[in-house]
């Protein structure tokens, strides 16, 4: 093969093997739907999540699930900080009383990432009932800021309140803007 033609064949393929990493991968994490301040949350865990959730709650999507779970050590902090902390049983608890009303059977195993979310929404809950709601509302939009949040494409683009948009349509990419 003329030098030329290795050249070009090597460039195209660092090309795709470039494009491949930046696509798949979230700041060379792979596996991640993001990364918070350094810790990853594996794409695995929204999968399952979403999976468990699904027959639940309205409005279960890949990215909703995302958002959850980079925001939900934060909310959990400021609620155990304010005397509303919320336990795994009580999260547990949530979700059976949904499964029950939903006449949904959940699995007797649930994800630590389903148990996440339903101690963001409990406690999402007990801090908008608070007096002093407004003040811990800005606390959080505070601290949400202060986190180094990367989101894998795949999964969505981040908006500014840490909240997930639906994935960028790449034309070129097959299935692009299914979630």
């Amino acid at each position: 093969m003329p030098a030329r033609t290795w050249s070009r064949t090597a460039l195209l393929a660092g090309g795709a093997l470039a494009a491949a990493a930046a696509l798949g991968a979230c700041s060379g994490t792979p596996g991640a739907a993001a990364v918070v301040d350094g810790r990853a949350i594996p794409a695995s865990d929204v999968r399952v999540a979403v999976e468990q959730l699904g027959g639940l709650f309205q409005g279960v999507s890949t990215q909703t699930v995302t958002s959850v779970l980079i925001q939900e050590p934060t909310i959990s902090a400021i609620a155990a900080e304010n005397g509303v902390g919320v336990s795994t049983a009580q999260a547990q608890d949530l979700l059976d009383s949904a499964s029950q009303a939903a006449g949904v059977t959940l699995p007797d195993d649930l994800a630590p990432s389903t148990l996440a979310v339903a101690r963001y929404v409990q406690a999402s809950g007990a801090l908008q009932d608070a007096p002093n709601a407004p003040e811990l509302a800005q606390q959080f939009s505070d601290r949400i800021a202060e986190l180094d949040i990367e989101v894998n494409p795949r999964f969505g683009t981040l908006l500014e309140d840490a909240n997930i948009d639906a994935p960028a349509v790449r034309p070129w990419v097959v299935g692009a803007g299914e979630s």
